[in-house]
């Protein structure tokens, strides 16, 4: 299994991630052989910007996302939606880390390499139940 991570970001789409509390991202990336793998949907808000852990999901599903002006749908119905979302603390080596290697989350949905980052995400997640 790999993970991936999605940044929603309610600037440009016009929401916050709570407002769609799906199991589901939107990506221009076409995508394929990823049903199986895990994905974690993050966001951020405010000046400076805090960010959160919105959801994590198993992808199950990969269809157009046309309809919501976006290539593709990633969906899945095993995982969990926070509400309210987690924070993330931007300061922690792992983080750091986790956005130089995404580009500061500029390229949309992305393989995790960070081996640090999974482990923490994970407990982040595990800390709501």
């Amino acid at each position: 299994m790999r993970d991936f991570v999605v940044y929603h970001n309610p600037d440009a789409m016009g929401y916050t991630a709570s407002e769609h509390p799906a199991l589901a991202v939107l990506t221009n990336k076409r995508v394929s052989n990823v049903v199986g793998d895990r994905v974690w949907l993050l966001t951020g808000d405010g000046k400076p910007r805090k960010f959160f852990l919105c959801a994590w999901f198993f992808i199950d599903h990969i269809d157009s996302g046309e309809d919501e002006g976006f290539a593709t749908c990633i969906s899945g119905t095993t995982g969990r939606t926070f509400d309210p979302m987690i924070p993330i603390d931007k300061n922690t080596e792992w983080f750091h880390d986790l956005k130089q290697e995404q580009g500061n989350f500029a390229w949309g949905f992305s393989k995790i390499k960070s081996q640090a980052a999974i482990p923490e995400l994970e407990k982040l997640a595990q800390s709501e139940d």
